[in-house]
């Protein structure tokens, strides 16, 4: 099977006529789309996201018709652009794969990728063969342009716009002569072009060196994260109200509360305390004569039920409440506070995650990770969320300034991640999943019913997953 740069079913051949009615029935025809929010994981669609060869086997297939086939896909890029143009797919009876049909696809791919360049001309063929040369380099920003054509270096295409492409097109044309100019580009920053023509071609090769370093992206999403946090800090001292922080062991609730506390006086009692009976005493002394310092309360929920219902009363009052907590069930209490924080646990924050972890490691410090063990820590679930990362942290440290693999990464994590790739919406599916293991102490019967699935569905999403224990 094979779809197109638009993930548009293209082709497909089969060897017989029960593959025939496979591929008929779950809609694999010429112009249908093939994609993954529509067809779910699968050797066409998924490749088509990730840029990367996939097998699938059997029921790791979403949809139903495919359980029993599996399949090897691999994305097909232009060598003209990098562009990708389609996907490639080989299907067989599950169990019954061939150890060729990887090497089969690879072949055919190469052949493929083979033929788009004979069917340039040989000019053209002259200006992709002088852009290879001068870009082998990751670093090199260089564009080669022609009447046909535009190429450009990933280093170029993070520090040029199209604007900027446009205007040495216009400078190149009619270049006869190896020249150097100094351009303005719409980023504001100057840049040196370097331009010579292309031996037995109609083109220009232009090496380009900006005076500002590309940027690099980053995501923003942590800067709002910590800027709302930051906000609700300053709201909190601001105002004469009672707020609460709630979130996850690890997430950094008792910090939060610290923080959130400043240099303002306070009182503080701790839900962790072995000596109950002093805890509610000391409540009660508030109920009868409340003082004028903001009350800290660190693991409100671990508080005994008594000690609960005199927080309670002292809501209704006066004094003045910080409290944090990682109950979520207890809404008539948390309702009471004004004010209230919800940190975000760490497995929602896996697109952000090797930013916080170089975040915690410290100024000056950055850690490298090859892009497997990166997906290792991103399909990891983290149940005890930032604290588990220091730890992790800790045991990387003899590794500083060197790339680190999935063999350099803790046991412990290896072994209850997954490195399967996943869509957003199947990396949600699986933490709902581990919260209602977690939550119903892993009886898998009651977090079926908690989650209003069948047992069997259950147990195929835990497989499909990779979710251990």
């Amino acid at each position: 099977m094979l779809v197109g740069a638009k993930a548009e079913m293209l082709a497909t051949i089969n060897g017989c006529a029960q593959i025939d009615s496979v591929v008929a029935r779950i809609g694999a025809t010429p112009g249908a789309l093939w994609r993954e929010e529509t067809t779910g994981t699968n050797a066409l669609a998924t490749p088509f996201v990730t840029r990367e060869p996939l097998f699938v086997r059997g029921s790791e297939h979403y949809i139903e018709g495919l359980h029993n086939y599996s399949c090897y896909g691999r994305p097909v890029f232009s060598p003209l652009n990098g562009q990708l143009v389609g996907v490639l797919d080989i299907m067989s009876d599950a169990g019954a794969e061939s150890a060729l049909m990887r090497p089969f696809v690879d072949s055919v791919i190469t052949e493929i990728e083979r033929n788009i360049k004979r069917s340039v001309g040989s000019r053209s063929q002259s200006v992709i063969c002088a852009f290879e040369a001068a870009a082998r380099h990751p670093a090199a920003m260089v564009v080669a342009v022609s009447r046909s054509m535009v190429l450009q270096s990933s280093a170029a295409a993070r520090v040029l716009s199209s604007t900027d492409l446009t205007w040495m097109q216009q400078l190149a044309e009619g270049l006869h002569r190896s020249t150097r100019s100094e351009i303005e580009l719409t980023s504001g920053h100057t840049a040196q072009l370097d331009m010579e023509p292309i031996e037995d071609a109609d083109g220009v090769l232009i090496r380009v060196q900006s005076r500002q370093r590309p940027v690099v992206p980053r995501t923003a999403e942590p800067l709002r994260h910590w800027s709302r946090m930051r906000q609700w800090f300053d709201e909190f001292r601001t105002d004469n109200v009672s707020g609460v922080i709630v979130g996850e062991s690890g997430t950094g609730r008792s910090t939060a509360l610290q923080e959130a506390a400043g240099a303002e006086p306070h009182c503080t009692i701790d839900g962790r305390s072995s000596d109950k009976t002093e805890v509610e005493a000391k409540l009660r002394a508030l109920a009868i004569g409340p003082c004028n310092d903001l009350l800290l309360i660190d693991n409100l929920d671990q508080l005994s039920a008594l000690s609960q219902a005199l927080v309670e009363k002292l809501l209704l009052g006066a004094p003045r409440i910080l409290a944090a907590t990682a109950d979520t069930d207890n809404t008539r209490l948390l309702s009471l506070f004004e004010r209230r924080l919800d940190l975000p646990t760490l497995r929602a924050q896996r697109s952000e995650l090797l930013t916080t972890l170089n975040a915690l490691a410290g100024p000056g410090v950055r850690y490298r990770f090859t892009l497997q063990a990166s997906r290792v820590l991103e399909s990891y679930s983290w149940p005890g969320n930032h604290r588990e990362l220091s730890t992790m942290l800790r045991s990387l440290e003899r590794l500083r300034g060197t790339t680190i693999d999935v063999a350099d990464l803790p046991i412990e994590l290896r072994a209850k991640s997954t490195t399967k790739s996943m869509t957003p919406w199947q990396q949600a599916s699986r933490d709902a999943i581990i919260r209602a293991l977690e939550s119903c102490h892993g009886n898998k019967a009651h977090a079926a019913e908690y989650l209003g699935i069948s047992r069997s569905t259950l147990y195929h999403h835990i497989k499909e997953c990779g979710i251990v224990g």
